[in-house]
């Protein structure tokens, strides 16, 4: 099978990978530095993992207590780190979360408010005063589409169901990105002064997780393949996520609602084993002690049949079975249980990746030309995040993103049209999709997702993380072999996306099994069955990934300071949006 047309071919000042909040916000602050973007996902536009959102997310508004600061979120969020956050980042952060709040939600965003006009805030893990903003009930719908509203208003150019292969480079530049559209196998290159990669993380490298099935880590892959460096890989925030019963395992249940209303969490033996963990908070600890006791618990034995422990809401159902946790009970009960009546099994899975690849405060990352934002980024968190911090981060660090690439595409010089590789990587992308035979593709994609939940998931120690990285090796060569499958072009495309995302998913598992080889301690998002305890004295500091000579070859570096980046030439002197 040949490719069905010519090349798709684009010039652009800016191009952003991926169609969430974080791609969305880089194309408002495109925009905002005069610069129109090109804006191309994966899947639908919009769609990403955002679109998932629950409970809301947190700023330091003061609404919910005037004493409240955003210098007191800084603080709650350096220790929630576990002190490995890049501080300049975490302060940025917390301070601009404000401003992003008020802007997002005049765009339409709904955001619930008291009867004075202030805004409701609720509670929400690490946080000393309550700041969970939230739209009443389920926060993804009304904020996917406020912010897709804004790009229909401003004719943000966007495509869908483009699948990126890999970047292209002139010498050590990025220059843009190239690959197909998997719905009919158009080949497609896009050169780009700036290119912004907002495509999240990798919950499909665990078979439990909470976000849409196309989230495959390729962004992670394709910017080290580029020579970007990645930080704090082996840190994952787990969310208790649905066990059983088996039709909606891996759903998202809002743990952290039934938590902040006061469920209680049992092991096979009935025991609150949470106080065993942490005497003074129990079920109310950090989201990183909680789920990491989730997983002790079934992984030594003391876990349901289905692999799971107990969450009960029986004795708050009352309250439960009102605002964002409601539709929750209402999916329980369509599936055979009753909240008012029995608990429900729960599981850990991947919520958020902690780490990613290395940004700056404009998300600058190593390789020049190349911005990262949103999940897909790095450095913001450090080894655990505080509750409702991940939505804030895509806002203020996707904005920023695009303003910094957008500033710089300005003085850099138009991309050769021919340079780049992508007609040497289109011919191999044609050789591959005629490859035959090998084992079907989603057999390879649950071995991968065995090793990922058995040696490199939440419970690791070093002997389990070494097999893995074998296991990788074997299961490389073997998706190697994998023939795309299919009787139409759209069929067989769509199955060269499978391979190619597996592909990643491999590259991922081993980022986060070299990552966490080396750390050689347990700390937040990171736990080794054979260094249980933290070791503060040797382990305060990042561990930084980069690709050498076809390996990834950790180093340790002192965590960064408030020390701020050189901005780029002709940003706004404020990131707060004038009136549209």
């Amino acid at each position: 099978m040949s490719f069905p047309e010519e090349a798709r071919r684009t010039e652009t000042d800016v191009l952003i990978i991926g169609g969430g909040v974080a791609g969305m916000m880089a194309a408002v602050g495109c925009r905002r530095s005069g610069v129109a973007p090109v804006l191309m996902t994966k899947a639908s536009f919009p769609s990403g993992s955002s679109s998932m959102a629950r409970g809301g997310y947190s700023a330091a508004m003061g609404h919910s207590n005037p004493a409240d600061k955003p210098e007191f979120l800084f603080e709650d969020s350096v220790q929630a780190s576990y002190d490995l956050c890049n501080r300049r980042l975490m302060r940025l952060m917390s301070h601009e979360a404000v401003e992003r709040t008020h802007e997002l939600d005049a765009w339409g965003l709904g955001l619930v408010r008291l009867e004075s006009g202030l805004y409701h805030q609720k509670p929400s893990a690490s946080h000393r005063y309550d700041r969970l903003l939230h739209c009443g009930k389920l926060m993804g719908k009304p904020l996917m589409q406020s912010l897709h509203k804004k790009m229909k208003a401003w004719e943000i150019a966007s495509a869908a169901h483009v699948m990126f292969v890999d970047l292209m480079k002139e010498g050590d530049r990025v220059v843009g990105a190239w690959g197909f559209a998997y719905r009919d196998g158009a080949p497609v290159v896009v050169h780009a002064r700036s290119t912004i990669i907002a495509t999240g993380g990798a919950p499909q490298l665990h078979e439990v997780n909470d976000s849409p099935p196309y989230i495959s880590g390729d962004g992670y892959a394709i910017a080290l393949r580029a020579g970007a460096d990645l930080i704090d890989m082996e840190f994952i925030d787990y969310q208790l996520m649905v066990a059983a019963p088996e039709r909606i395992r891996g759903y998202p249940p809002h743990s952290s609602g039934f938590i902040n209303a006061g469920a209680y969490l049992y092991n096979r033996d009935k025991e609150r084993f949470l106080w065993r963990y942490d005497p003074e908070r129990g079920e109310r600890s950090t989201r990183a002690i909680v789920n990491r006791a989730v997983g002790t618990e079934i992984y030594e034995g003391r876990g349901t049949e289905n692999h799971g422990v107990y969450l009960d809401t029986c004795h708050v159902f009352d309250v439960v079975n009102y605002g964002a946790t409601a539709d929750i009970v209402r999916v329980l009960k369509n599936c055979g249980v009753d909240l008012s009546k029995e608990p429900f099994e729960v599981a850990s899975g991947p919520h958020t990746y902690l780490g990613g690849i290395r940004i700056d405060e404009w998300g600058r990352t190593t390789v020049e030309g190349l911005y990262s934002g949103g999940e897909a980024s790095g450095g913001v968190h450090g080894a655990n995040r505080t509750g409702g911090a991940a939505l804030a981060d895509s806002y203020v660090f996707g904005l920023r993103s695009g303003m910094g690439a957008a500033c710089e595409a300005k003085g850099r010089e138009r991309p050769d049209p021919e340079g780049g590789g992508w007609r040497e990587g289109l011919e191999r992308l044609e050789e591959r999709v005629n490859r035959a035979g090998g084992r079907d593709v989603d057999e390879v994609r649950k071995e991968v997702q065995r090793v990922g939940a058995v040696s490199i998931g939440q419970i690791r120690d070093g002997e389990r993380l070494e097999r893995a990285l074998g296991e990788l090796d074997d299961l490389q060569r073997e998706n190697g072999e994998v023939a795309a499958q299919g009787d139409t072009v759209r069929k067989k495309w769509d199955s060269m996306r499978k391979i190619l995302e597996t592909d990643n998913l491999i590259e991922v598992a081993r980022m986060l099994a070299a990552a966490a080889l080396e750390r050689k301690e347990s700390r937040g998002g990171h736990f080794r069955f054979d260094y249980p305890d933290l070791d503060s004295e040797n382990w305060t500091c990042n561990i930084v990934l980069r690709a050498e000579n076809g390996r990834i070859v950790p180093r340790q570096e002192a965590v960064p300071g408030e020390e701020a980046a050189n901005p780029p030439s002709g940003v706004l002197e404020t990131v707060a949006m004038p009136e549209d």
